[in-house]
């Protein structure tokens, strides 16, 4: 669903992991895939009941902790969450683990914190190429964050470089050119982005970039386009 922007692919996800409830009530992948696809459509109360569930089933299981722990976040229970993470990556340190560490530490506004630990869960990597360039990308929207736009850029070519064409990380360097005003670039980029993968926060982009540059017809048309989608 992230690599196509299909949300459809979320409801046969649902759909398949329901079957297998239905042959193996107990099966733990099958309830932290559910908790998973509940995160993605912002249900967060059914995400933490499904993380809980799991974590029933299997309590030493990082992976429902994870599912807890998105939960708890985006619910506002943010010490629960950081205790939830911590015993996460005290079970396995991995890329999964690394990169909610990076998150809790960005909420309370240790940046330089949220870059090692996401630092960390690249190093780590993982079994998906694109999970790991995505993190990847995030690593540089936190070094953009802190104004350091030279690595930010290196971080987004080198997803570019693991995974040509992908569109987070065109998008990335598209906001690095807007930062160093040269939006004839921030326009190419996001066009680029959006053409692979129509999310609206990448046309909001390419709309922002376009009306920064005078072209106020080209911006008004991707304007609509986002309120279509």
């Amino acid at each position: 669903a992230r690599e196509t922007a299909d949300p459809t692919e979320y409801a046969r996800a649902e759909d398949a992991f329901v079957r297998v409830r239905a042959l193996d009530p107990r099966n733990l992948d099958a309830l932290v895939g559910l908790g998973t696809v509940a995160l993605a459509r912002h249900d967060f109360a059914e995400a933490l009941a499904l993380g809980e569930a799991a974590q029933e089933l299997a309590p030493r299981s990082a992976r429902a902790l994870g599912v807890i722990a998105d939960a708890q976040t985006e619910l506002g229970r943010y010490d629960a969450a950081k205790a939830a993470v911590q015993a996460m990556v005290d079970l396995r340190p991995d890329l999964g683990s690394y990169a909610r560490v990076s998150y809790q530490r960005e909420l309370r506004g240790d940046l330089p914190g949220a870059i090692a630990a996401m630092e960390s869960a690249v190093t780590a990597g993982g079994p998906a190429v694109e999970n790991t360039e995505y993190l990847r990308v995030v690593l540089g929207n936190l070094w953009l964050l802190g104004g350091d736009l030279d690595r930010a850029a290196a971080a987004y070519q080198a997803s570019l470089d693991r995974s040509p064409g992908y569109a987070f990380a065109l998008a990335g360097l598209a906001r690095v050119a807007a930062a160093r005003g040269d939006l004839d670039a921030a326009i190419h980029g996001w066009s680029a982005a959006a053409a692979r993968v129509p999310l609206p926060e990448l046309l909001v982009g390419l709309g922002e970039a376009q009306e920064a540059a005078g072209r106020t017809d080209d911006a008004a048309a991707t304007y609509q386009l986002v309120r279509d989608i």
